[in-house]
Order: structure tokens, then sequence, then C-alpha cells
């Protein structure tokens, strides 16, 4: 019993701090293969919430990710027994009209968690926060998630929403994923219109200019009379891409009607995904470019209203919907010239802006969060590069251009250069494989305001890098000599440390002691290797050596100096001249 109140008091440490880490690390330690769903339903702490709830309130995205997939791995099973007891006739590979569906109820504590977090939050947040569209099964955590929702004591208002929205996320399931979101939208219309117990009818305001971009206003699901027409049509149609387009304007609405409400435009991960699913599929099946570039544009606006807590999905949204839009943009390009793939410079910039408002993004997660988002953050920045690269290739020689994009680049290194972790002139310099292709964007970069200094998410500034990348460079020695040159002009010092104590000169030596052959190392570094410092360079590791303190007491621009230098190692040797 002792353990079990340690366990849980650990559980509730780490949800409070918002570490999944500490999380993993606790179910390693106690053999599991998922946390206990005891330790998510279970009140924690003083102020009685249990995991979810603390998570929730505290706007740890990841922490409620990672708890709702504990739940699915465990109820997941016990759902499929609940399917076995449903009446033979019931397959969610044969459905059809003329069968009403069973009701899938499973009372059990985990539906409690549902519950406890449907009172205590918006609905749409409930739904976004519990239903991944890209991965739950129809016919397991979603219908899990709307029987607990019925189960719930939330509002009829709740309810009737939570219906619409759970028959969007079933609409874009296979096609018979779109029968089941029409009954979940039939329950929402009855609720609007029941008169039970003195209650008025709570008809839909039709949010006209957001339907219209999907659908026609004629054909808008807005009634119970409407709503049965297009069932019907859809039984005589199968037309998956019509039903999604009626989820999407379901979906729009309640999105902007929450927005005002609440007096924020906040992205919303569980519409934007649909979106961008419908954009894809417009792009793939339905040859309809203009549809999918102007929802790929739709998505990428919201990058403007991304805040600290909203969803980490929409990071990855954010990042799959640019890869839509170039896509979108070389194809158009194509068909207007053929044989012609190259991005117009104006087309080329719009992609460059939204991807680093992505990067901005990015800027806005706390550290601890910031890991879960990496390999987006990566797919960005490597897109940006690639596409700078290629455009200066083709046009190095047009000022007016060239301004352009440092304009462009400038509040997204102003704002990197504060947050210090890895920026485009890092990745600039991994990938330099190509000196001649290497220096005029590393000189574009820095004279658009990269901080030479900068460090890397693995403590390592662009000069480090570049004495690690030199065997890239041994075809081509003078592009190496003029970015080496580059970044010291841009402020640069042989001295700077990384985390572990080395400075680039140290490394440099380290690598030419074991180079077997002195060709392999680069001829312009041989000079370097035994380098004497200069004397400032000496009296500021001398600082950090006798743990001098320095801060406060030195003017900003030593102190940033003094700071960027590691301690003293071995004899110190002062170059007085």
């Amino acid at each position: 019993m002792v353990e079990a109140i340690n366990v849980l008091d650990l559980v509730s440490q780490a949800v409070s701090q918002g570490s999944i880490a500490e999380l993993n690390q606790i179910r390693k330690r106690n053999n599991w293969i998922a946390i206990p769903i005891r330790y998510v339903t279970q009140p924690l702490g003083q102020q009685g919430e249990t995991a979810l709830q603390s998570s929730v309130r505290n706007g740890h995205y990841d922490v409620v990710e990672f708890l709702v997939g504990e739940l699915k791995y465990q109820i997941y099973p016990e759902w499929a027994k609940s399917i076995d007891k449903v009446p033979s006739y019931f397959t969610w590979t044969n459905l059809n009209f003329n069968k009403v569906l069973p009701p899938l109820v499973v009372q059990s504590p985990e539906m409690e968690v549902i519950r406890d977090i449907a009172n205590q939050i918006p609905i749409v947040k409930v739904i976004e926060y519990l239903i991944d569209p890209a991965s739950d099964e129809p016919c397991q955590w979603l219908e899990f998630v709307l029987n607990s929702i019925v189960a719930s004591s939330a509002s009829r208002t709740d309810k009737i929403v939570a219906f619409e929205l759970m028959g969007v996320a079933f609409v874009f399931k296979p096609r018979n994923g779109v029968w089941r979101g029409v009954q979940c939208w039939e329950q929402a219309m009855a609720l609007r219109y029941s008169t039970v117990g003195d209650q008025s009818a709570i008809p839909i305001i039709p949010d006209l200019a957001a339907s219209s971009l999907f659908v026609d206003r004629k054909k808008l699901i807005a009634s119970p009379t409407s709503l049965q027409k297009f069932k019907g049509e859809w039984r005589l149609g199968y037309n998956l891409l019509e039903a999604q387009t009626q989820a999407l304007a379901v979906s729009q609405r309640i999105v902007n009607q929450c927005g005002q409400q609440q007096r924020t435009g906040i992205p919303y991960s569980f519409h934007l995904e649909h979106l961008m699913r419908y954009a894809y599929r417009c792009y793939i099946h339905e040859n309809q470019l203009n549809c999918s570039l102007n929802i790929a544009m739709m998505i990428l606006k919201q990058t403007d209203d991304f805040r600290s807590g909203s969803s980490l999905k929409c990071i990855r949204i954010f990042a799959e919907t640019l890869d839509l839009l170039l896509e979108c943009l070389k194809h158009q390009k194509l068909k207007i010239k053929k044989g012609v793939e190259d991005l117009s410079f104006a087309n080329l910039l719009v992609v460059v802006k939204f991807g680093l408002a992505i990067l901005l993004n990015v800027m806005l997660l706390s550290p601890v969060v910031r890991p879960t988002v990496d390999r987006w953050q990566f797919n960005v920045m490597d897109q940006i590069h690639r596409l700078i690269l290629e455009h200066l290739g083709r046009c190095r020689n047009n000022p007016a251009e060239i301004q352009q994009l440092k304009d462009c680049l400038s509040p997204y290194f102003r704002a990197n250069n504060l947050k210090r972790f890895t920026s485009l002139l890092h990745l600039a310099i991994i990938q330099g494989t190509d000196g001649r292709q290497i220096l005029p964007i590393i000189q574009l970069f820095l004279e658009a305001g990269a901080d030479p200094t900068g460090i890397d998410t693995n403590g390592e500034t662009p000069l480090h890098l570049l004495s690690e990348n030199q065997d890239c460079f041994q075809s081509d020695p003078e592009s190496y000599e003029q970015v080496f040159q580059a970044l010291l002009d841009a402020g640069c010092c042989l001295g700077q440390s990384i985390p572990a104590g080395k400075t680039f000169l140290s490394i440099l030596n380290g690598q030419k002691s074991k180079c077997v052959s002195k060709f392999r190392f680069h001829h312009y570094l041989d000079p370097l290797v035994n380098v004497v410092l200069p004397l400032a360079c000496v009296c500021a590791k001398v600082i950090r050596h006798k743990q001098i303190l320095f801060e406060g007491r030195l003017p900003p621009r030593l102190q940033s100096f003094v700071s960027r230098h590691s301690a003293m190692e071995g004899d110190i040797v002062i170059n007085t001249g």
C-alpha cells in the first residue's frame, strides 16, 4: 500500500511538471506496459484532480496525449470484447441504412475519465485532446469516446457540439464511417429540436461565409429536413468528397462560433487535420488543384494565431501542409508552362514566409516539449534551405530579390538569436557539401542577422560545425577559407567553447591527430592548430577557470564575450604580439 501511494505521488509530480520522460521512467521501474488506468483515474495531489484534469488545466498537451495513449492501449482490448457481444448482423465492413446500429455502451471506470474532463473544459477542447483524426480506429476509440460523452453529465449544448464533431471524425474514416457520422448528426439534431422538459429548440445558425468555402448554400445541412435529404442522396450516390465537404462546413461553423465566444482564433488541430486531409484528397485523387491550394493557404495562415498553449499537433499539420503548398505551386506552374517546375520568386517568398512562421511557432514552445516537434522543425528548415539555395544558384545578381529575402529572414533570426537553438545558419554549414553554393547562403544569412556565435541544440556554434565538416571542402579549399573568414568577420571567436569545454582550436587539434595522411587535413587549418590566442581570450578563459563573478559587473558586450569562453586548460600561453 505504501509503495502504491509512493507511485501515485511520483505520477502526480511528473504530471504537474509536464515530464513525459519521468512518466516513462516510472513505467519502466514498475515493469508496466502502460501506466495502469487507476493512476489516470484517481485524484492526485491536494486539488483532487485526475492526471488528465491536471494536464489539461496546465496546458501540457504532450502529457495529455501520452496519458490518452496509455488509456487507448488498455481500452482497445476491452472494447473489442464488447463488440463481440453485438448482434451478428452488425459488422463494420458491411453497414447499410436499413439496419439500426446497436448501442455499444460499456459502463466502466475508464469512462469517468472522459466525463471528468468533459465537465472541466470546453467540449471542443475535449474532442481535440481525445481524438486523433489520423490514427484513431472508428470501431474502437471513437466509439468509446462517443459513448462516454453520451454517458456523461455534459450539458445539452455540449453534447450537441460533441455529436456534431464526432460525426465529422467518423465521416473522414472509410466509407462506412459516413453512415455512423450521419447518425451522430441525427442525434445532434434530435437534441437541438427536443422540447422535453419545456426546453426550447436550438436551431443551427449557419455560418454562410465559412460554409460557402466548402458547400453550396442550398445544399448545406442546417435542419433535420436538409440532413434527411443529404442522407438519401448519399445512399444513392456514395459521394465521399461531398460528405467530407459537409463535415468541414460543420466543423468550421463550430470553430468560428467558439472563437467568437472566447474572442480567440487559436488554431484547432482537430479541424486543421481534416482540412489538410481534404486538401490532399483534392490534389491527389480529384485533380482539384485550386481547391487544394486555397485550403493549404487557409491552414498556413493560422500560423499567425499559434500560441504556446496551442496543440503540438498543429506544428506537424503546418509542416505537412507546407509540403502540399509547395507541390501545388510547382504543379500550377507546370500546367502554365510545360516542363518548368521551378517556383517563381513571388511563390518562393510565400513558401519561405510560411516556413519561417512555423519555425517561429516552435520558438514559442517550452524547452520541455520542443523535442516533440524536432522532426517537423528540421523538415521545414531543410525545405527553406533547399529552396533558397536553388534560387541563389539562379538569381545571384538580382539585388532586389536578395534584399527581399533578407527582409523575410531578419525577424526569424532576431527571434532565434534570443532563443539560441539550431538555426538555418547551422543547417547551411551542416549540409554544405558544395563550397561554391554554401558561401552565398552563409553570407545571406549573416547579412540577414544570423548570430555567428549562436549555439545549436547540441551546444555547437557555426564555427565548431565548420571545423567538423571540413572534409566536405577537400575539393574546394578556397570556399572553405572564404566561409571561415566570413564567420570570423561576423564575430566568431576561436576561443568560444561548447558545453563539453572544447573550442574550435581544440577540435581541430584532435582532428589532425586522427588523420593518417596530412592530405586529409585541410591545408588552411594547419597554421591554426597551434595558434596563440589573443590576450583578451586568455583573460576571459582565466575568469572562467577561476570562477570569478563577472555577470552584472562588466559592460554587456564584455559580459557576452567572457561567457562565450571556456575555462582555461593547461598552461596559459599569452600572445603579446
